[in-house]
């Protein structure tokens, strides 16, 4: 975990990067809110050229429908959202905010708020699997290449 969240940097181009991240989302369960092209966006609205730049946000609808049903102001918290991105040597980054991201860490949440501390903790798990499968995926094309 770095300031932001989980990070790993792979020797793959970002469009490989991102179909590996699809397929991890799913087998952890967990579902694609939305995908924000940063550089489409910024070139359309702002009319500047920017780097390769995804945001993905994502959640375990399981989990939201427990959080929402325990306190429904839970729902700003709930996604996590993904940043991948390339950088000048070929490489991508994937970086991601836990869900809960304000509020994971404080012991006075987690102590008022027992039962959405361990749905964060349960989805902040398979935040850290899917970076696992991304990471195991990336080792084995390395391997093959």
């Amino acid at each position: 975990m770095n300031d932001y969240g989980r990070r790993i940097v792979l020797d793959q181009k970002l469009d490989a990067v991102i179909a590996t991240l699809n397929t991890a989302i799913g087998a952890e369960g967990l579902t694609i809110l939305g995908e924000i092209d940063v550089r489409e966006h910024f070139g359309r609205h702002v009319s500047h050229d920017f780097r390769r730049y995804v945001l993905v946000h994502v959640w375990s609808p399981q989990l939201a429908i427990e959080a929402l049903r325990h306190n429904l102001d839970t729902g700003t918290l709930l996604p996590a959202t993904i940043a991948v991105y390339e950088l000048g040597d070929g490489e991508t980054v994937v970086v991601a905010g836990p869900p809960f991201a304000p509020v994971a860490e404080d012991y006075h949440w987690r102590k008022e708020f027992p039962v959405l501390a361990s749905i964060a903790d349960r989805e902040i798990e398979k935040i850290a699997r899917v970076f696992d499968r991304i990471g195991q995926v990336a080792v084995q094309r390395t391997r093959v290449a």
